[in-house]
This record gives structure tokens, C-alpha cells and sequence, in this order.
């Protein structure tokens, strides 16, 4: 039974060749073409890989063959190779199929204006098609290309007439823009085209509000109640109206701030404004001031949008590049509970929970990872260090060793992760290295691994490892042994079982924490 519906899956995906009869040639490369998919449905990505590198050699025009590479190479990690393969499938025979793998490479990747460009041809040929505009007027929003993206929501109202959308849509892009002007005239564009419809009206009144227009926002109101006398809306707005706030002018930053704190402005807009400072303090510039700036911004648009994965990712890249790994880790983890689709954020995740020797954590978010990202080197390595961190040495060399196994055609992949299949061992057998030695190791020389295989035993440096959040076992026994040392038992007893509750496999662990509690 398996044999067969493995069968029919295979002829679904097959390339088609026609109704003629087959030539001796076209039935082997059928042939090929089957084991490959094969492969690939049974998991083994890089067997298949091979063999479809191989179609696609002999024909690199064949769009089926082109397409499993695209999906085999993002299984793998390699978005550029995938992106590559998916345009020529596309190119051959352009379907929505391929257009909709494509796309959402592109925006993986960031690569939005391709993606905008992609959704353009689409719309030139299916013009009926409405999602067609929307989704390249978004893709041209986070291409920061506003002006491009409004042109498109016009072109589709030019078809069909104003309308709620992408009305509110252009308001949104307008106020994010500080062009208030064109802002106003979209919401008065689209009372004129539905008078009737009070919300719009409302839409009006609470952008005049906003603007502490208190004239604009009570003549707006008077209109609603001409219209419907028993809005209960209204018969209050006109209440507290005057208590509108003014408009004062404001420096930058609090202009920025009340652009994000908009709930009508679209989020990859003020995202758009807030990454420029995101990426100076990433490349240390403008030190603590950009740093505490970006997190006011980054904490507003999260309080603004707290069902937006975006929002929360955000604040984590800046709690993370102003070192503060723990606060980090919480808004990743967030972000993965609001969409778990997106691997960077688990990558940056896995890694910052590292950095801040959150280990069993590590472990945890890992396994949950590997569930959804079978294919990924960079999970199988951080899986390994939250076990080589507890201790678990064969666990994390077999992980180690899953991860050589995929990245074994790339040479400075496999040199990095040979670094750290050596540490492991060092770690195991209890030496120490130098520190520049230390420099290639995830983290460096201050990171878990470091630390632990670092000449410096200072009681006092191991003791500004040990926060409330610290699950690294191997570096709590390490501070439980420096306490014995010292001759502090009881300290020593509360390492050690700190590093047993974080599920150390330390053979030597039990007798440590029997002889500190005797002492």
C-alpha cells in the first residue's frame, strides 16, 4: 500500500512530456526523475539534491526538475540557491505554484523589491485579479518604496472605485509619511464616495483628533450626528473633544514615537523607520543614548501591535544588541508563540539562549526546532552545546555529527563546526586552552564554552555567571567546585544542586554534592 500511494505521488509531480510516444532517452530521465523525488520524500535531502543537480545539468530549461531543487535547497538552508532554481522553474513555465514558493522566498529573504516585481508580472497578466495588487503594494512597503506602493492601490481603485481597503491602506502610508494632507483627503475621498456610512466619518474624526485638530474632529462629529442623531459615539467624542491634545511641535524623537504608537499607520512602515537605529547600535554606534532611544521605540510598537510577530522581533534584535541577552531571549520566544514559521527567529533564539547559559532552554526550544526544521545544520549544532553544556558528550557528538553530515560540501561550515567537535572533547577531558584559541567558538572568549575552557578559575569572574536564569550545569558545578575550594560548603551545596536541577549528566556531580552536604 505505502509502495503504491508513493507511486501516485511521484506521477503528480512528474515533468510532462507530452502524449507522444517516449524515446529510450526520455524514459530514463523519467527514471531518474522518480528516484530523485523518491529520495526527497523519503527525507534524504542531499541524496536527492545530487540527483536532481544532475536532471538539471542535462537540462536546465526543465522547470519540474528546477522546482524540486528550489524546495530541496530551502529544506537545506540555501535561499539563494533556491531562489535561483525557483526563477528558471518559473521563467520555463510560469504557474502560481512556483510564483507562490518564490514569493515567499523573497520575503524570507528580504529580497521585497524582487518580490514586488514578481507580483507585478502576475497582476499583468491576471488584471482581474485583486490580492495580486495588494500583496505587490505590500511587498513595496517593506521595500520602504511608499510611493511606488501607493501608485498600485491607485491603478487597483482605478478598476474598482474607492473603497474601505485601500483607503485605509493609503491614509496609513500617507500619516506614516508625515503627509497629512493626502492623509485627510483619503478619508474625505471615501465619505464622499459612501456618505452614508458613519464609520468612515469616525476614521475622519479620530485622524483630526490625532492631529489635535480639535475644530476638524467637533465639526466631524456635529456631521455624524446630522446623520445619525443617536450615534452614541459621537455624543461623547463631542464631550471630551476639547481635551484633545495640541499641536505643539515635538523634537524627532517624540515624532517618531507618536508615528508608532499609531494604530493605523502599517507596521512594516514604522518598522521601516525604526531599523536604521536598530543597525547602528548592532555596529556599536551611538553607544547607550541610540540604545535606550531604540528600546522606547521598539517597546512602543510592541505595546501598539501585540499579536505582531514583527513587533516582538524587533524588540528582541534590540534587547540583544544592547547586550541585554536575557530580555533578548523573552521577546524571541514571544515571537515564535505569535508565528513559529519564521527560522531566523529560532536561529537568533537558540543562539541567545546560549549566550545567556539559559541551556536548558536550549535544549528545549532545540528539540522543538528540529520538529519543524529537520534540515538545518545550525539547530543539531546548538542542540549539541545544550547537551555538551549538561555534560552529555555522545548525545552532543552525535549531534555534532548529524550536522557535519549536511554541511560536508562546505568547507568553512565544516571547519567551524570541527572547532567546536574539539572543544566538546577538551571539555570532556577537563583541559583548559588558550585564549586565542577561544576567539572562533560561538560566543568567544566570554561565551559558555570559553568561560568553561578558559585558564581563568576566579571565583569572582564565575560568580558574574551566576544569574537566576543560569541552567548551564557544567558552569554551576564549576562554581560549586570553586566555592569548596574557597570553603564555603553551603554555597557550594546550592551550585550543585542548582546544576542537578538543570539536568547535569556529570558522573562526578553526585559524589560533589554528598561530600559538600557533609561538610
Amino acid at each position: 500500500m505505502r509502495f503504491t500511494t508513493l507511486l501516485i505521488v511521484l506521477a503528480t509531480s512528474l515533468p510532462t512530456w507530452g502524449q507522444e510516444e517516449l524515446t529510450v532517452a526520455q524514459i530514463n530521465r523519467q527514471s531518474e526523475f522518480i528516484e530523485a523525488k523518491q529520495e526527497a520524500l523519503l527525507g534524504k535531502v542531499d541524496e536527492a539534491v545530487t540527483l536532481f543537480e544532475k536532471l538539471a545539468k542535462a537540462d536546465g530549461n526543465d522547470d519540474a526538475v528546477q522546482f524540486e531543487l528550489g524546495r530541496l535547497y530551502k529544506a537545506q538552508g540555501k535561499p539563494d540557491a533556491a531562489i535561483d532554481a525557483l526563477r528558471k522553474a518559473y521563467a520555463s513555465r510560469p504557474n502560481e505554484v512556483y510564483a507562490s514558493l518564490l514569493a515567499g522566498l523573497y520575503q524570507e529573504t528580504g529580497r521585497h523589491k524582487d518580490g514586488a516585481a514578481l507580483f507585478a508580472q502576475l497582476r499583468r497578466q491576471k488584471p482581474d485579479d485583486e490580492d495580486l495588487y495588494l500583496e505587490e503594494a505590500a511587498a513595496l512597503v517593506r521595500a520602504q518604496d511608499i510611493k511606488a506602493a501607493i501608485a498600485v492601490y491607485n491603478a487597483l481603485e482605478e478598476r474598482i472605485g474607492v473603497n474601505e481597503e485601500t483607503t485605509r491602506l493609503k491614509h496609513a502610508l500617507y500619516l506614516g509619511t508625515g503627509d497629512t494632507k493626502k492623509a485627510e483627503k483619503e478619508l474625505l475621498q471615501l465619505i464622499e464616495a459612501r456618505p452614508e456610512i458613519t464609520d468612515y466619518r469616525h476614521l475622519l474624526a479620530g485622524f483630526y483628533t490625532g492631529q489635535g485638530d480639535v475644530k476638524g474632529a467637533e465639526k466631524t462629529y456635529r456631521a455624524i450626528l446630522s446623520v445619525e442623531p443617536a450615534d452614541v459615539r459621537a455624543q461623547l467624542a463631542l464631550q471630551k473633544v476639547g481635551e484633545a491634545q495640541g499641536g505643539q511641535a515635538m523634537e524627532i524623537d517624540g515624532q517618531l514615537m507618536d508615528l508608532l504608537g499609531r494604530s493605523d499607520v502599517d507596521i512594516d512602515l514604522k518598522i521601516g523607520k525604526v531599523l536604521p537605529l536598530v543597525q547602528a547600535i548592532a555596529q556599536s554606534e551611538g553607544g547607550s543614548d541610540k540604545a535606550r532611544q531604540a528600546l522606547r521605540l521598539a517597546e512602543e510598537l510592541q505595546r501598539v501591535h501585540p499579536d505582531e510577530a514583527k513587533a516582538s522581533a524587533l524588540l528582541g534584535d534590540v534587547y540583544f544588541h544592547s547586550g541585554d541577552y536575557v530580555k533578548a531571549a523573552e521577546a524571541y520566544g514571544v515571537t515564535l508563540d505569535l508565528d513559529d514559521n519564521v527560522f531566523p527567529v529560532w536561529e537568533q533564539l537558540l543562539g541567545t539562549l546560549y549566550l545567556s547559559n539559559q541551556i536548558a532552554e536550549l535544549r528545549d526550544y532545540a528539540e522543538r526546532a528540529l520538529d519543524l526544521y529537520p534540515n538545518r545544520p545550525s539547530i543539531y549544532v546548538n542542540y549539541a552545546l545544550g547537551e555538551a553544556l549538561r555534560a552529555n558528550y555522545g548525545e552532543a557528538k552525535s549531534l555534532l555529527g548529524e550536522a557535519q553530515l549536511m554541511v560536508s560540501t562546505q568547507p568553512d561550515a565544516t571547519k567551524g563546526l570541527r572547532a567546536i567537535a574539539e572543544a566538546v572533547d577538551l571539555l570532556e577531558k577537563g583541559d583548559k586552552v588558550a585564549a586565542n584559541k577561544l576567539a572562533g567558538l560561538p560566543g568567544g572568549v566570554d561565551g559558555p564554552l570559553g568561560v568553561l575552557l578558559g585558564q581563568q578559575t576566579d571565583i569572582d569572574i564565575l560568580e558574574g555567571y551566576n544569574a537566576p536564569e543560569n541552567t548551564n550545569a557544567l558552569l554551576l558545578e564549576r562554581l560549586g567546585d570553586e566555592r569548596m575550594t574557597a570553603g564555603d560548603n553551603t554555597a557550594a551545596e546550592k551550585a550543585y544542586t542548582r546544576a542537578k536541577q538543570a539536568g547535569s549528566k556529570s558522573k562526578t556531580l553526585a559524589a560533589k554534592l554528598t561530600k559538600a552536604g557533609n561538610g
